[in-house]
């Protein structure tokens, strides 16, 4: 029953069109307001209104605002959406984090009832055991050398016991590295020691057991989905910017693009699929 409950979720969450909804309504106020300083703001709140979900939150994004909050949740730099949405449904009470300072700074004006602050992921300045969960969603796959599994030490420590971390990362058949030719998030990007600007990270099965679940966590849920057809995020994303005046269509054709796969195995040899772990500190 688990199975199907699963397999029917697929393309068919209750989340996303409430986000795909609160992305205008959020774009909506930013134009109405016109508080508009500098380009980092205008991108984000048109972001809002012509890209509602990229092709790969309508199942990362929609798949988190189907579960139940409560309590007092730390987001660490996730997509900003997400907590906005769950804030303003009483869903939980919120703190975002992010060491990108230009998100912040830009969505201060796009959604003013947040709780922002500049943090690092790997150091954060929360006494232990201040929160009730964290959400952390296609963060940790940017996170050069082991800032990753620093992360998770850190959620780790400010989690109370019995605490929820939810998180999404990339995943593939083989571990592996992607560079950039760019640096896409500031003075968050991370670089190699021979300056590769570093862009992501694929988990393998067993890379992401090392590095992100190598404290004794209680796994709760762990899934991995692939999507149908990859073409259609490639060739939305080379478009770009061009294609996002059509963003909001995507509605029609990305709810539906996500299968379920049973490991990171499955994807072929240049595929990337998407992992949604749910992990629990132990109460003792």
């Amino acid at each position: 029953m688990a199975d199907a409950a699963m397999d029917g979720r697929l393309g068919h969450e209750a989340g996303w069109p409430l986000l795909w909804r609160h992305s205008y309504r959020l774009g909506a106020g930013w134009a109405a307001r016109g508080r508009c300083h500098g380009w980092s703001h205008r991108r984000a709140g048109l972001n809002r209104l012509l890209v509602p979900l990229d092709p790969w939150r309508y199942w990362e994004l929609g798949r988190l605002a189907d579960e139940a909050y409560t309590g007092h949740w730390l987001d660490v730099s996730s997509p900003k959406l997400l907590p906005s949405l769950l804030q303003r449904r009483g869903r939980g009470r919120w703190t975002c984090v992010d060491l990108f300072s230009e998100e912040i700074d830009a969505w201060r004006v796009i959604d003013p009832t947040l709780d922002m602050r500049v943090e690092d992921a790997r150091d954060l300045s929360f006494e232990d055991e201040s929160y009730d969960g964290c959400l952390c969603v296609s963060v940790l796959e940017h996170v050069e050398g082991d800032g990753d599994a620093m992360a998770m030490a850190e959620m780790w420590r400010v989690l109370r016991p019995g605490g929820l971390v939810r998180l999404t990362t990339n995943v593939a058949a083989r571990h592996r590295t992607v560079a950039a030719d760019r640096a896409h998030y500031g003075e968050a990007t991370a670089s190699t020691d021979d300056g590769v600007i570093m862009f992501e990270r694929h988990y393998d099965a067993t890379t992401l057991g090392e590095r992100l679940v190598h404290l004794p966590w209680e796994v709760v849920r762990r899934e991995f989905v692939r999507q149908r057809h990859p073409a259609l995020h490639e060739r939305f994303a080379a478009a770009a910017p061009a294609s996002y005046l059509g963003g909001g269509a995507l509605a029609l054709v990305c709810p539906r693009n996500f299968a379920r796969i049973d490991s990171p195995a499955e994807l072929g040899s240049d595929e990337m699929g998407v992992a949604y772990l749910e992990l629990r500190k132990p109460l003792g």
